[in-house]
């Protein structure tokens, strides 16, 4: 198997080796040289940033606008128009209060609660129709002929906001396709591209707004980005405080900065953004393609294994599973947080419940919950035959 050594570089999958990680969909492993570069912050250059003119301060400052061109590089976007925030949620309800005087707001039925909460927190329904939600059809897929229609429906007048991979399903969203439908009809887009560069390349350039997290491609907890494809200068700024502006009075004048530092205020994330642009970097490196082609090897050796055979468990839009996903959510004969306490004790991690999206979890298990196995290039052919022979044993002794 591709990579068959690559587990040895991520720290939790070493110091607690009998662990088997299938739970990558929610946070992926922390890769070591995230890990390096986090702590040779605080061990030797702990210090604020881009207020000190001594040298750890200054060398820092530089370190973070390199993480931010890191990201950049990535998702083949203009760095300047990277701001960092806590996570996707935090950009996602940024994004919401920019566009919250929109008549509209498309989202699909599979998003994730934090591209659903901001929007519904706003007073919009689909009762009062301010909340138009895309169906998604009995194969997984997107629904395209209601999604043509809305956006060309409302145009200017609505807002798309959509994820590139579902967390559920792990199907794929056809966003290049949306946004340049939404563009053409005047409708500004936000990306939540949470899910898809754990595994997948993604370009961010063509879309308005895009948000992901830091823990889902390798990097540390609390640290996210925001793209804005026009830059930030004239977006209202949410949040004030430190490093936003060059010059203020209680007369009220004030100079802003210009870019994403105007939207940074305070003392940032130091580590976890050294260490995001650390794991972009190693992405880089590994490469896109190697990382889809491990992640169809892990996919062939789960069915070799008998994962998709267990009786008692069904895998959802099961039509789709050879086109590239990576997520495999089933309904189970017995309830999904019994398997998974039950694995748990065996030391397997995997997800049971409503994966912080209950209206399509909802939809396709009537409200009980899903068991979702969601690997990452770090799963050897040995996890694999141990977790199915996990499950197999598990669904034995429970039904």
């Amino acid at each position: 198997m591709l990579f068959s050594k690559l587990k040895e570089e991520f720290p939790t999958l070493i110091n607690n080796s009998s662990l088997l990680y299938f739970d990558s969909a929610a946070s992926t492993q922390t890769h070591q040289s995230v890990l390096d570069r986090m702590n040779k912050y605080y061990e030797e250059e702990r210090c604020n940033v881009n207020r000190g003119d001594f040298d750890i301060s200054r060398k820092v400052s530089d370190d973070l606008e390199e993480a931010r061109t890191s990201v950049g590089k990535l998702f083949n976007v203009d760095p300047n128009k990277i701001m960092f925030t806590t996570g996707a949620t935090q950009g996602l309800n940024m994004v919401a209060e920019w566009y919250k005087d929109k008549q509209v707001v498309l989202i699909s039925e599979a998003e994730h609660t934090a591209n659903i909460l901001p929007w519904i927190q706003q007073g919009r329904t689909t009762k009062n129709k301010r909340l138009q939600v895309i169906p998604i059809k009995d194969n997984g897929m997107l629904d395209m002929n209601v999604a043509e229609k809305l956006i060309n429906q409302y145009g200017p007048t609505g807002f798309l906001s959509i994820h590139t991979t579902s967390n559920v399903t792990g199907i794929p969203t056809p966003h290049e396709k949306l946004i340049k439908l939404a563009h053409n009809n005047g409708m500004a887009t936000c990306l939540d591209a949470c899910q898809t560069p754990g595994t997948k390349k993604l370009k961010l350039f063509t879309t308005d707004f895009a948000v992901l997290s830091g823990h889902k491609l390798y990097g540390p907890t609390g640290i996210g980005i925001l793209y804005s494809r026009l830059g930030f200068d004239k977006l209202r700024a949410l949040t004030f405080g430190g490093d936003t502006a060059n010059a203020y009075d209680f007369d009220g004048n004030i100079t802003w900065h210009e870019g994403p530092s105007r939207h940074e205020p305070g003392t940032p994330n130091i580590a976890g953004i050294l260490g995001m642009g650390t794991a972009c970097e190693w992405l880089d490196w590994i490469t896109y393609d190697k990382i889809e082609q491990k992640m169809m090897e892990i996919d062939l050796a789960l069915s070799e294994a008998g994962l998709f055979d267990i009786e008692g468990m069904d895998l959802i839009y099961k039509n789709y599973r050879q086109n590239g996903r990576n997520v495999y959510t089933f309904n189970t004969s017995i309830h999904p947080s019994d398997i998974s306490a039950m694995l748990s004790l065996e030391n397997v991690a995997v997800r049971a419940g409503k994966l912080c999206a209950h209206p399509i979890v909802n939809k396709v298990s009537g409200g009980k919950g899903v068991l979702r196995i969601s690997p990452g290039v770090y799963n050897t052919d040995e996890d694999i035959e141990l977790l199915v022979k996990g499950l197999w044993k598990v669904m034995k002794r429970l039904a």
